[in-house]
């Protein structure tokens, strides 16, 4: 597929920022009309995968922060019949957050498991890690309209949530949300197939 000016034209006249290409060349003059508008010029690889629904699989993790939550919620997990990773940490004992949400995100990266599940005391800096593997989107989620949305609008593959800021019956109403809400793909997947392009960067 060739972009000619009038494709960067009809770009700006929407107010995209990022041009977003799929197997596409630029003419010499399309480039040109894109640098001058900075717009930032993305080329998609092909390989976003969406999530997996209904989930079935499972990883669970979380620091010292979020340890009580987590067995907690491992246990409800389970008896909603899903298959439980557990990732730790497996005590109360001060551990370092990146490590297991590193071990989630992976879990989730790899396709062994559908969702993941990051408890840590605040549930953002859990986030902050997750993002940094490709392939996951994660979100830290405080209410069950966060969760719907970042399921709904974002696919979001990991949830992070506060162990110091949910009861266990919030958490869960959190977490439900999560599992069962369904992507809505249309004009959302466009938005985080460019998610997942620029996290190729």
């Amino acid at each position: 597929m060739i972009v000619d000016e009038r494709t960067i034209q009809e770009y700006l006249k929407r107010g995209e920022r990022i041009l977003f290409l799929k197997g596409a060349r630029l003419t010499p003059a399309a480039l040109d009309l894109a640098r001058r508008h900075r717009l930032q010029i993305v080329v998609e690889s092909g390989d976003y995968l969406p999530a997996p629904h209904p989930p079935h699989k499972i990883a669970v993790g979380s620091d010292h922060g979020g340890f009580e939550l987590k067995q907690a919620l491992i246990a409800k997990l389970e008896n909603a019949g899903l298959a439980v990773f557990d990732a730790g940490a497996f005590s109360s004992d001060a551990v370092d957050y990146p490590d297991f949400a590193l071990e989630v995100a992976r879990q989730v990266a790899e396709g062994k498991a559908d969702r993941g599940v990051m408890v840590d005391s605040i549930g953002v800096a859990s986030a902050m890690v997750a993002n940094k593997v490709r392939g996951v989107r994660a979100a830290p989620c405080w209410s069950v309209e966060v969760a719907r949305s970042a399921r709904s609008h974002n696919d979001a593959n990991v949830v992070t949530l506060g162990g110091k800021l949910l009861s266990l019956d919030h958490a869960w109403e959190i977490v439900e949300a999560f599992l069962n809400e369904p992507f809505s793909g249309g004009r959302h997947e466009r938005r985080v197939r460019k998610i997942e392009a620029i996290g190729k960067l």
